[in-house]
């Protein structure tokens, strides 16, 4: 079948457009110079081809997933324009910017906080993490900055720079400033926006982390966490250790959601990640944890209340796990090698998995939707691997 490369272009025929075994290159027989080349992996591409005294031109316009037809039909009159003479370099870009009410990059994020970011929540009512690193690492170096001066070049080593800072670093901030622009483009009519100029940067690869308490570190951490000043804290890490709930859970963990007879707590749908409700049955140390806790603490509606606290729980407690995990000994400078609070989940599931726990009961145990997620937190125990090489060879 003979395949058209000169029709009427229209956003919708584009998208549609198949990639080929070869790169192939269309025209619009509306506007003969603009030219959308596909290439066999599927990457489409506007460009604007023409003659001007005597000099042919052939000039990338952007990605095709990033464009609108308008917007590079308007790119194409600018440029040519440009090159003939009719217009000079400064009144295109006096142009874009007058028609846009996105003056600086600060401009951009602050609606893309104003509008979207501000309605995801939060834990404890916390600033978002996106907000974060932008208030932290791309403000102050980029805010004030005029949306026309962002070109490829100076975007990739602005990001160049943040490598230093860590992939962790960078990424949220990638998110952050990309997130940003992506919000204008698509839901701000009049942005006068026409690419995102973080569009083409990637994120870094990141550190996959299998740290899990072995059970000797386990016990120097619980021992480390008996000394500690702040025992409701303490407690916190405990009972995270002991039901491999996420640390958001367990803060804001209810005395109503805990039925101490059956021995189960009931999460509610609002407070998980996937909007379903999980039921963890509780160890007896937990048990016993709780009753301590319910004597204590009567008539409160949180099992770690703060009245400190605008939210009515305790928040924060880093410094706690700092200085648990030091006198513990497991401290190390390196951050991917010291146990984090999150580990602790890491190592509830491990344990089970190592004393033969099937996968899907496991998973079961950490209210996971899926095994792929579970799996994650799967980890061999060196010792079994070696017990079944030993076995393997026995006959030797």
């Amino acid at each position: 079948m003979k395949i058209e490369t000169t029709f009427s272009f229209t956003d919708k025929r584009i998208k549609q457009i198949k990639a080929q075994l070869s790169t192939k290159t269309y025209s619009n027989n509306k506007f003969g110079n603009l030219k959308l080349v596909v290439t066999p992996n599927g990457t489409k591409t506007f460009y604007v081809r023409f003659k001007a005294k005597t000099k042919s031109y052939n000039e990338k316009l952007g990605s095709a997933d990033l464009l609108s037809l308008n917007d590079a039909r308007h790119r194409a009159v600018e440029f040519i324009n440009y090159i003939r003479g009719n217009i000079t370099a400064q009144s295109v870009r006096d142009n874009i910017v007058s028609s846009s009410k996105f003056k600086t990059v600060h401009d951009v994020f602050k609606t893309y906080r104003d509008n979207e970011l501000c309605q995801r929540q939060t834990i404890a009512g916390r600033t978002h993490a996106l907000e974060v690193s932008y208030e932290c690492h791309i403000k102050k170096k980029i805010g004030q900055m005029p949306i026309e001066e962002l070109t490829k070049k100076f975007t990739r080593s602005l990001f160049r720079e943040l490598e230093s800072l860590g992939y962790s670093v960078h990424n949220r901030c990638l998110s952050a400033i990309k997130s940003a622009f992506n919000y204008v483009l698509d839901y701000e009519d009049d942005s006068g926006l026409t690419a995102n100029p973080f569009g083409r940067i990637k994120k870094l690869a990141g550190v996959k982390r299998s740290r899990y308490l072995t059970h000797k570190e386990a016990k120097l951490l619980l021992k480390a966490l008996d000394v500690e000043m702040n025992q409701d804290v303490a407690d916190i890490y405990r009972m995270a250790l002991f039901t491999g709930a996420r640390l958001s859970n367990v803060k804001t963990m209810q005395w109503h959601d805990i039925d101490l007879i059956s021995g189960v707590w009931l999460i509610p749908a609002s407070n998980t990640k996937t909007a379903h409700h999980y039921e963890i049955p509780l160890h007896d140390y937990v048990l016993d944890l709780l009753k301590k806790r319910g004597d204590l603490f009567t008539n409160e509606k949180f099992v770690f209340p703060s009245k400190t606290s605008k939210y009515g729980y305790i928040t924060g407690g880093d410094p706690i796990w700092k200085s648990s995990i030091k006198r513990a000994g497991l401290y190390h400078e390196n951050p991917n090698i010291r146990p984090r609070p999150h580990d602790l989940r890491r190592t509830f599931a491990t344990w089970q998995i190592q004393s033969g726990a099937d996968i899907s009961v496991v998973s079961k145990a950490l209210c996971h939707t899926s095994l792929k997620h579970t799996m994650v937190y799967a980890h061999t125990n060196v010792d079994q691997v070696r017990e079944s090489v030993n076995k393997a060879f026995d006959i030797f």
